[in-house]
């Protein structure tokens, strides 16, 4: 509970008004989720003001209304919890155990604000936290751990306190015995750390926690509306592998009492559940997932809800999670035949009437090749997508250009190679008579640069190439084709300087219904081209066109009227440098020579612009 919400009810308790006080309470929930927007807004414009000085070393990416980029230190600003940490894998190897303080994930979801899109399957209860660290490795915590558990069972700890013994070990253990597992101890722990207080074995809990991203499974929708909510089996899928479940074993059964509260409609009572443990349908398959797997649910209605091989396999709570066919002592038949039911959810939300399928899905990051438009300008142009494709990239390739400006967006990640100077010489925009094909590497170079990427591929990184713009348009990527399969890399778009220069210059370019794009060697190579779209009263828009601008211009005004409007966006989206300059094909020549930028500039002539 927040501050803000503790005061108002340490009033109401001291005012000794029952009413107040039970409107407080009342109001406690939506009081708690305004003051964590709050504070998140406070947070971003903490981390948005404080530029590559202080980058933010943890991102919120994904299904989320508002990505965040946090500091260990905004982290620390957040409300507390604490609990207590044993480091223990499943396979016995000690990691320590320590009092954790941070931040609860359910608070950092609700400042990203998580949601879906509209349409299809509307609820979050089938939605899945890849959670990475720095060195790259990956765990899978379900939506279901977060928001349907007490806050401190999933944490992401800002501060580490070890729990020395109180005795010394040498009574019962031999050096060689205990000293490793004081040295764990004493050991700098990496924050901020994942723990998950359910589980009974560490290898969820991660160090160095650099990103979170909220994933979805395969789109899904509400079905029709059946007169019978009903499926007479369930099918259990992993790994190539299937079991079909007409009937429960009658090994291994389990009854447990279940309170049903739903987030919606509240209490819908107490009910006693009869089946068989999900783990133990899954081990009978014979699937054996890992901390990347997750298991989506499903119903013939539509519905459907996710649970994590964590959460099912690491702790004890997980062998309580049940396929049951019989409810009060009967068999389920009205809403079944099979219920999955997670007794131990505080919300009965992700329980799955009439279950019809079980599907396993491995949510591990696999090594890729892409390329991400970084928009034309500043930081602002960069996307909500981009901004999630950075998160999943372990390594860059980044020209010194972009490393700058979106600093804060790229600290703690390699840069592997600069493209603009790799093998030569930086390139300088200001030499307007070298051919634009200057810019890119010689073939030997294309080969070394090439060889680089493959190289960290190999070694499990996902490599990103940040381009300008869009990178579909005129992209500096266009090498790495020779190299690599054309479905080998994955494409992030950006906004190009088309579209902010469109803005700019505030007019229907498309008015006569036909926009040309082009650069200045194939318009100088084809002079038919240029009187057919001038016949058509086309826009003709020019990309890399200011180092061949007189030769372009001439061209131009040979298919098109002279009285043609003109105008120029120099450095489309930049915020501080854009400038527009409304001229015609009369005029464009002087117009030009007073202004000093050579590249930087799109170029738009056609009638639209009058």
């Amino acid at each position: 509970m927040s501050y803000l919400a503790h005061l108002s009810i340490k009033t109401c308790v001291k005012s000794g008004s029952a009413g107040r006080c039970n409107q407080l309470k009342r109001d406690d929930t939506s009081m708690r989720k305004l003051i964590f927007i709050i504070m998140g807004l406070l947070l971003l414009a903490a981390t948005a003001y404080a530029g590559s000085e202080t980058p933010g070393p943890l991102r919120i990416t994904g299904l989320v209304q508002q990505p965040l980029r946090l500091s260990l230190e905004d982290l620390a600003r957040l409300p507390q919890v604490r609990v207590r940490h044993n480091g223990i894998s499943q396979k016995g190897s000690f990691h320590g155990v320590f009092w954790l303080e941070g931040v609860a994930l359910r608070d950092l979801m609700e400042l990203a604000q998580l949601g879906k899109e509209s349409g299809g399957f509307h609820k979050p209860v089938d939605l899945a936290l890849k959670v990475r660290s720095a060195d790259g490795k990956q765990v899978v915590v379900s939506w279901g751990e977060v928001f349907h558990q007490n806050p401190g069972d999933a944490l992401l700890a800002v501060t580490a306190r070890p729990v020395m013994p109180k005795k010394s070990c040498k009574a019962c253990h031999k050096p060689e015995v205990y000293e490793p597992w004081l040295k764990q101890l004493s050991r700098q722990v990496g924050l901020p750390k994942l723990s998950l207080a359910r589980d009974k074995f560490s290898d969820r809990s991660l160090e160095n926690v650099v990103s979170i991203e909220v994933v979805g499974l395969e789109p899904g929708s509400w079905g029709p509306k059946q007169d019978k909510l009903y499926s007479p089996q369930v099918t259990l899928s992993a790994g190539g592998k299937s079991l079909v479940v007409k009937d429960l074993p009658a090994k291994n059964r389990l009854t447990l009492i279940a309170d049903q509260v739903g987030e919606g409609k509240g209490f819908h009572g107490r009910c006693e559940y009869s089946g068989v443990p999900l783990r133990d349908l899954l081990e009978r398959l014979g699937h054996k997932g890992d901390v990347n797997t997750v298991y989506l649910i499903s119903a013939p209605d539509g519905y459907r809800s996710l649970a994590s091989w964590g959460e099912i396999f690491l702790g004890p709570l997980g062998g309580r999670i049940l396929l049951a066919d019989r409810m009060n002592g009967k068999p389920i038949d009205n809403t079944g035949k099979f219920h999955l039911v997670f007794p131990d959810d505080l919300w009965a939300d992700r329980w799955v009437k009439a279950t019809a399928s079980i599907k396993a899905y491995s949510l591990a990051t696999k090594p890729t090749l892409q390329v991400i438009g970084m928009g034309c300008g500043d930081s602002s142009m960069l996307t909500l997508k981009a901004f999630t494709s950075l998160a999943r990239a372990d390594v860059l390739v980044a020209a010194e250009d972009i490393q700058k400006r979106f600093a804060p967006f790229l600290a703690g990640k390699p840069v592997l190679f600069d493209p603009m100077t790799f093998g030569k010489k930086p390139f300088n925009p200001e030499q307007t008579h070298k051919d634009e094909k200057s810019r890119h590497m010689r073939r030997a170079d294309q080969e070394k640069a090439a060889a680089i990427i493959k190289q960290n591929l190999a070694a499990g990184k996902s490599v990103a190439v940040l381009d300008w713009g869009d990178p579909m348009v005129y992209g500096s990527w266009r090498w790495l084709g020779d190299f690599f399969a054309k479905d080998q890399i994955r494409f992030t778009p950006g906004l190009s300087a088309f579209n902010a220069g469109s803005a700019a210059i505030g007019r229907d370019i498309t008015c006569k219904g036909l926009v040309a794009i082009s650069d200045p060697f194939t318009a100088l190579k084809s002079p038919d081209t240029l009187s057919l779209l001038s016949q058509k009263g086309a826009t003709l828009v020019v990309f890399m066109g200011l180092p061949k601008f007189d030769q372009l211009m001439g061209a131009v005004k040979k298919a098109y009227p002279g009285d043609t409007p003109v105008n120029i966006v120099y450095r489309a989206g930049y915020g501080q440098g854009e400038k527009v300059v409304r001229t015609d094909l009369n005029k464009v020549m002087d117009r030009v020579k007073a202004q000093k930028e050579g590249w930087l500039g799109v170029i738009f002539v056609g009638p639209c612009l009058r």
